[in-house]
């Protein structure tokens, strides 16, 4: 069985209920909740029911905090502790999130002592309490699965930060029974690192499918009611962004393609930002340039909420999330758009790229290169809007491709 493509993962029944019913607790140790990451831990608990469990350091975007890329009190407006159970531990030091340090590992032993977990299963090595999770685990001889989104391509290193990371890395892995990658470049750095590959398993990224439950006449209706409210033409190419507006995430840049589009082109393009963050003023002042010179309009959504988003994407007919080297390890603006029917174009230091790169409508340009970019944004103009352009290929980077992925592979480890 080739267990790193899509393929099902098959279990003995007899096995499955056993393990099911009599043997298996599972523990999440996660640093807090995080919206894109909550509906797994649901979905995970309606496959192992009460013997699986959530630990959370932290509670900060329950309670709200203060982001710095959003430049803003963060709160979402879904609800994150609902469908599964879950302990939050309360073990910030300081600003949440903040460091290395700024989540302990206080309360990590107590509950392993309690719960007795027959595997503990962690989403990121960021934290101490990460760490301490890790370590107690090896004391107390409980197997370890990890999904995470290290990679290697998303930041430039020295030769002597590399060597010692490389170092770290291989150390770390050894400890770990199972390892899910979120996709490509993920899984390339685990192999990297010395993991075998019958330890790897895709549990790809994902995003909730929020258009899944509107006909197209539906999508139609909401994206030319926000156009018509905003007074956008239905003929415009909305091009947006999404995201915190800030130097790593590079927005200003689609004010630098313009200049290389077309005449035919330039004369119908609107300019569409979803998010917030300290680059906001400065974009705006772009903006009123590129009106002037160009008669280009931008539009400004600010911060805009989960549960509020659907419009704004299907507002839009092409993505750009063009990021430079400083960490975009995936882009899951990425999958929310695709998932709207946007055509998608990135730099070629965001992380997905490597999985989407060959999709009809997906474009891949030189990170800070304003001329390749219009030249991608070209190519995808002549495109009539298609809301489920991408629908099939995204079955893949599903929620229940990832849940069944993991499920599955926990209980044939088990059951070896």
């Amino acid at each position: 069985m080739n267990k790193n493509n899509h393929n099902e993962y098959p279990i003995n029944f007899f096995t499955a209920i056993f393990i099911r019913f009599i043997i298996l607790k599972l523990i999440v140790f996660d640093s807090h909740p995080v919206q894109y990451r909550v509906p797994l831990w649901e979905s995970l608990a309606k496959k192992f029911g009460s013997d699986f469990t959530v630990i959370y350091a932290s509670s900060c975007s329950v309670d709200g905090y203060l982001d710095s890329g959003f430049n803003k009190k963060i709160s979402w407006d879904l609800p994150l502790l609902n469908g599964y159970s879950s302990i939050i531990l309360h073990s910030d030091n300081g600003k949440p999130l903040s460091g290395w340090n700024s989540l302990t590992g206080k309360g990590i032993n107590s509950i392993l002592r309690s719960i007795k977990p027959d595997m503990i299963f962690l989403t990121g090595m960021n934290y101490r309490f990460d760490f301490t999770a890790l370590i107690l685990a090896f004391i107390w001889r409980i197997p370890v699965c990890l999904r995470c989104e290290t990679q290697d391509e998303a930041v430039e290193r020295s030769i002597v930060k590399s060597f010692f990371r490389t170092i770290l890395y291989k150390t770390i892995y050894k400890r770990f029974s199972l390892i899910f990658y979120i996709g490509e470049l993920n899984k390339q750095h685990y192999l990297k690192h010395g993991v075998s590959e019958n330890m790897l398993f895709p549990a790809n990224y994902f995003t909730i499918d929020r258009f899944k439950a509107f006909s197209n006449f539906d999508k139609e209706f909401l994206r030319n009611n926000l156009r018509e409210n905003l007074n956008i033409s239905l003929s415009d190419l909305v091009i947006g962004f999404s995201g915190k507006l800030i130097s790593k995430k590079r927005p200003d840049i689609l004010f630098d393609a313009i200049r290389y589009l077309p005449f035919e082109i330039q004369r119908k393009v609107h300019i569409y930002f979803i998010g917030s963050g300290e680059m906001e003023d400065e974009l705006k002042s772009k903006a009123v340039e590129i009106q002037n010179l160009y008669g280009i309009r931008a539009h400004f959504a600010g911060f805009v909420n989960q549960s509020e988003l659907p419009a704004h994407y299907l507002n839009l007919d092409i993505l750009v999330l063009p990021s430079r080297k400083r960490g975009e390890t995936w882009g899951l603006v990425v999958n929310e758009a695709m998932q709207a029917g946007c055509s998608v174009i990135t730099s070629d230091a965001v992380g997905c790229n490597v999985d989407f790169k060959s999709w009809e409508r997906f474009r891949v340009f030189n990170e800070g290169d304003a001329i390749d970019l219009a030249s991608k944004i070209t190519s995808l103009s002549f495109f009539e809007r298609d809301y489920s352009w991408a629908y099939s290929r995204l079955k893949y980077y599903s929620l229940e491709s990832s849940t069944d992925s993991i499920y599955s592979n926990i209980l044939n480890y088990f059951a070896d």
